[in-house]
């Protein structure tokens, strides 16, 4: 049975408080963004989705510290822009050995968080999680970050993103076109 073992801990109420408001700042930011492009912004939205084409992207990444006190490597996949409308989906395992991870009793860190995302233009945003390990009863590790990609220019993107229990990660990322 699938069991939220971090629901019953004590802190997972400010914490998931904390991730809130972070995720409705983001939210809020886009929206004074857009507003502040006038009424030609959907006119805009419709054409820069149109120019994104759907991509696979694969990247390095660092989670730079965990509550625990150490920094966590990374590798993200991801495809993004599909349907003609800006959603992606992406998997990032992060794994990290030779450390005492407390949480697990192990001598090595590992979660695959996994996600969806929504481009605009060149701003896009991700959210994710990891059900793998909640299902065996671990941390249930969530993210939330922003993208910035100009395929137009150069075919590298970049990821900024938060977690609580994990704290600031960052992403370096090169996307292949999936269309020609």
């Amino acid at each position: 049975m699938f069991n939220f073992l971090l629901a019953k801990h004590p802190t997972f109420i400010p914490k998931f408080q904390a991730m809130k408001k972070i995720f409705t700042s983001l939210m809020f930011l886009a929206g004074v963004t857009a507003f502040g492009q006038g009424a030609q912004f959907s006119d805009k939205l419709i054409n820069d989705l149109a120019l994104q084409e759907p991509s696979l992207e694969i990247g390095l990444g660092y989670a730079v510290r965990h509550t625990e006190g150490f920094g966590i490597p990374r590798f993200t996949l991801a495809v993004n822009n599909l349907f003609e409308a800006g959603i992606g989906f992406y998997v990032s395992p992060e794994y990290r050995g030779g450390i005492t991870f407390v949480e697990d009793g192990t001598d090595y860190y590992f979660r695959m968080p996994m996600g969806v995302s929504f481009e605009f233009g060149v701003i896009g945003f991700y959210a994710g999680a990891d059900p793998i390990s909640a299902a065996a009863g671990k941390n249930w590790r969530k993210e939330i970050g922003i993208i910035y990609s100009d395929p137009t220019k150069i075919p590298v993107n970049l990821r900024l993103g938060y977690s609580v229990w994990v704290g600031p990660t960052i992403n370096v990322g090169y996307r292949l076109p999936l269309i020609k």
